[in-house]
């Protein structure tokens, strides 16, 4: 099975905890503050997400800046079609960002937040990135793919070096390429993966979280605020287009 559709029949399947788990948990919400905080230094004219999923970025991003334009563009066709009910302000683009993407419009900024270690071919990502947008802030992660991971599609992890040559092949030039998240993030991470079957059944299944959850996940945030900003499996980019 290709990534695509692993990618396809995984994030296709409807999860009210991996909803809650974009909501509540530590690490997806100090990925959107600090996207965020990107987004508010470039002070794009607009800006479309790459891999956008069920728009939870978008929607972040559309309270923060209310009158930016924006855009979301994701592989599968029943997402963008709900995406497009629920929020129709914003322009839903179906797309597979393994293949060449041509939509006719290009944006000021584009994100790409946890998509491109799901992909066989990552400079795909992020030369359709190129095609699409001036500026790029993507997430990812370094260090090794553990089973969790591995159960939600990735298929590899970049160090800083590796994401800095990547960015240079495909027309870009990094502005800042660095990690974050030790210890707190690395730790979760690693005791996720104890025990991967009760991890992915507790914060991943079908069942919304309860109680004991939404406290794992208070404590998790406030453990997060001591994170290094330079050190850690988090990996975050800025690039800029080179004309």
């Amino acid at each position: 099975m290709t990534a695509t559709s692993s990618n396809r029949e995984y994030y296709e399947a409807a999860s009210a905890a991996r909803d809650d788990y974009w909501r509540y948990m530590a690490a997806p919400r100090a990925r959107v503050a600090r996207i965020l905080d990107l987004v508010r230094r470039l002070a794009p004219a607009s800006l479309a997400d790459l891999g956008c999923g069920n728009g939870q970025l978008l929607d972040d991003i559309r309270r923060t800046f209310p009158a930016m334009p924006l855009a979301g563009l994701d592989l599968s066709s029943r997402q963008i079609a709900e995406n497009r009910v629920r929020a129709p302000e914003i322009d839903w683009i179906e797309g597979d960002l393994s293949q060449p993407v041509a939509i006719g419009k290009q944006f000021d900024c584009v994100t790409a937040s946890e998509v491109i270690e799901h992909l066989d071919d990552p400079l795909a990502l992020l030369e359709n990135a190129r095609r699409l947008g001036s500026n790029l802030i993507l997430t990812t992660q370094s260090g090794p793919v553990r089973a969790t991971e591995r159960r939600v599609g990735h298929v590899r992890h970049f160090t800083p070096r590796e994401m800095s040559e990547m960015l240079e092949k495909t027309g870009w030039t990094p502005l800042r390429v660095w990690n974050e998240g030790f210890p707190f993030h690395d730790l979760s991470k690693w005791w996720a993966n104890r025990d991967p079957d009760a991890s992915m059944a507790r914060f991943g299944g079908s069942d919304r979280y309860g109680m004991r959850e939404r406290a794992i996940c208070f404590a998790l945030r406030a453990a997060f605020r001591l994170n290094s900003r330079s050190r850690g499996a988090q990996l975050y980019a800025v690039a800029r287009a080179r004309a």
